[in-house]
């Protein structure tokens, strides 16, 4: 376990408690009078036992009338006070701790959301989730429960004290000869349950990642029949998880087996010595009898302290692990005196670029080159060879290690990212939708389009007509990551969100790969109309689709090898050249027309 900065989390989580202080003021004092109250029924006990039971100057009728006002009093005291204020107590507890938690919760979410792409590589979904549900739940327990009790017993053990102390001295001192053993236990035990709570929760957060990741790619364990082995990997995951469980229960247990011994203990030395008292008649029956009776509410708060021990370890340890996202700073941010940029030309310019996602293992390695306004450029090398890393350095997914890239003039790190993301639109091979209806998904682009700019949008996606023969047309839910929809209608909807956005800088990441002959030429009529006017990068794993750009760049190892138009690489033959033998099996006509006896880094592929 890491080292814990549980006091300043405590006092950073009081921050989000602080707006909601009057309820916990409420559910305080309501847990107070609902503990209190109780506290006279030992003393009107002792009265009846004493002054009423006992007197012989009273008549049957006389005891029966005060007996009959005493518990007639109390009755109403419990019906129209004492009720009332249990619920206070209970509704504003939890209106705190819900209130507290959401606010938390909706930060910690919006941090995720900033977070830069590389936070979202180390960290698995389901973890993230883990943090943002389980971990967030405990933590309100420490509103909903501890905050609230600790007042409250708080408030019950001191008024016990001051009646015990002023009705026998040495009695009350016999009472908490435990307590010492109690606090011992108490602390020492706390520490075993926080540190065991923090790698609980750990483990349930990679169990949840694993667990997410399985269940999104259900079809491929299906398809290579892996269900046992997952099986096995899910015992085993879990049974690491039990054994951690266990753990924190064997220290719960503990905690409160020792603290109810030690508080059942103290009742049978308060008898044996009381009524040593009783027998030499230095107090009377009805007062060891009121005495025992305020042991009860005195010992039960006692053991829940034991109770709020673990809750509190556990709440904590769930704050350590918010608080670890919370203190987590994105890689990417808006450095001082970033400008808005209001509109785009479309210049890019990669200048010397280097980056890589850990040290000394370079991905990008001193690539420049320049596209002019509406220029259509595509990406081609092999597989690692940081094709996608480049496109995901212009929308500032990370930034660069050396170097620059700039747009319209401007270095990406003198703009606002938001205002520089607005910009650039993205449609990938891999298309992602939203749970919701199609027309939710679509107006993601721009949420604040019209009807009219939506139709207009999907008809030039080509998405129009088969969203118009559904039952329920654009309010047609596309069930989870749109899996209501073949591949080819998920693709014309993330084209049509894209041209709700109406970005000048577009990227294209294999939008046509894994497609039927029809669906593969409907999208590629929409991306036409899509990349008109546009700055338009194109990842390209099939070299048939790039025979119409403007130039290609051809990477290897981080660097660009080549570039130049289609029929130019392949007259090279360079590594372009080697590629497309490679692919179809041929070279084209053009490909042969000249043979400058270049290999280029053909040998590279």
């Amino acid at each position: 376990m890491k080292q814990s900065k549980q006091p300043s989390n405590f006092l950073r989580f009081l921050g989000y408690v602080r707006p909601y202080s009057g309820y916990i003021v409420l559910a305080a004092f309501g847990g107070c009078v609902k503990f209190l109250v109780p506290l006279a029924v030992p003393k009107i006990l002792q009265h009846l036992i004493d002054g009423v039971f006992a007197n012989p100057d009273l008549t049957a009728a006389g005891k029966s009338r005060l007996v009959f006002l005493y518990l007639g009093g109390l009755g109403a005291v419990f019906l129209f006070f004492w009720a009332p204020l249990t619920y206070v107590r209970h509704y504003y507890a939890g209106k705190a701790g819900n209130r507290s938690v959401f606010d938390l919760r909706v930060d910690l979410y919006y941090r995720v959301l900033r977070m830069s792409a590389s936070f979202f590589n180390r960290h698995k979904s389901g973890e993230i989730v883990s943090r943002l549900i389980n971990d967030i739940a405990l933590a309100q327990n420490l509103v909903g429960t501890a905050l609230t009790n600790v007042w409250m017993d708080a408030a019950a053990i001191t008024v016990i004290l001051v009646i015990i102390f002023n009705m026998h001295v040495k009695m009350s001192l016999v009472a908490l000869t435990v307590f010492p053993i109690y606090l011992y236990f108490f602390r020492k035990l706390g520490r075993e349950v926080r540190a065991s709570s923090y790698e609980v929760q750990k483990e349930t957060a990679v169990l949840s990642g694993s667990v997410s990741e399985r269940i999104s790619g259900s079809q491929v364990i299906h398809a290579f029949t892996k269900e046992l082995s997952e099986r096995k990997h899910f015992y085993r995951d879990s049974r690491s998880l039990y054994a951690r469980t266990m753990q924190t229960v064997y220290f719960q247990s503990l905690n409160m087996a020792i603290s109810g011994v030690l508080t059942q203990l103290a009742p049978l030395l308060v008898i044996a010595y009381g009524g040593r008292l009783v027998i030499n008649q230095e107090i009377t029956i009805g007062q060891l009898v009121a005495f025992m009776l305020y042991l009860n509410p005195l010992y039960i708060p006692l053991q829940r302290f034991s109770e709020l021990n673990a809750i509190f370890a556990n709440s904590m340890a769930a704050l350590d692990r918010i608080f670890e996202i919370l203190d987590e700073k994105p890689e990417v941010v808006d450095n001082p005196g970033a400008v808005i940029l209001k509109s785009v030309e479309g210049r890019v310019e990669f200048d010397r670029v280097r980056f890589s996602y850990k040290p000394k293992e370079p991905v990008l390695s001193g690539v420049s080159f320049s596209v002019l306004p509406g220029q259509r450029v595509a990406l081609v090398g092999p597989s690692g060879s940081g094709k996608s890393t480049l496109v995901s350095l212009l929308p500032r997914f990370y930034d660069v290690e050396a170097g620059s890239i700039s747009i319209d003039g401007h270095d990406l790190r003198t703009i606002q990212v938001k205002s520089l993301r607005r910009h650039i639109g993205m449609v990938l091979q891999d298309p992602v939708l939203f749970s919701g209806s199609i027309r939710e998904n679509i107006l993601y682009g721009n949420p604040e389009a019209g009807w009219e700019e939506m139709v207009a949008a999907s008809r030039a996606a080509n998405a129009y007509d088969f969203v118009s023969e559904l039952p329920e047309g654009f309010e047609t839910d596309v069930g989870e990551r749109g899996n209501f929809l073949s591949g080819g209608q998920k693709q014309r909807l993330t084209i049509a969100r894209a041209f709700l956005k109406d970005p000048k800088i577009l990227v294209l990441d294999e939008p046509t790969s894994a497609l039927d002959a029809e669906s593969e030429q409907l999208i590629k009529e929409a991306l036409e109309r899509l990349m008109v006017n546009r700055t338009t990068f194109i990842i390209a794993h099939r070299l048939s689709t790039v025979s119409n750009v403007d130039f290609i760049l051809v990477l290897y190892r981080g660097r660009i090898v080549e570039s130049g138009r289609h029929e130019e690489l392949l007259r090279n033959r360079g590594l372009y050249h080697s590629l497309y033998n490679q692919q179809f099996g041929y070279l084209p006509p053009e490909a042969e027309e000249s043979d400058n006896g270049k290999a280029g880094v053909a040998g590279m592929a």
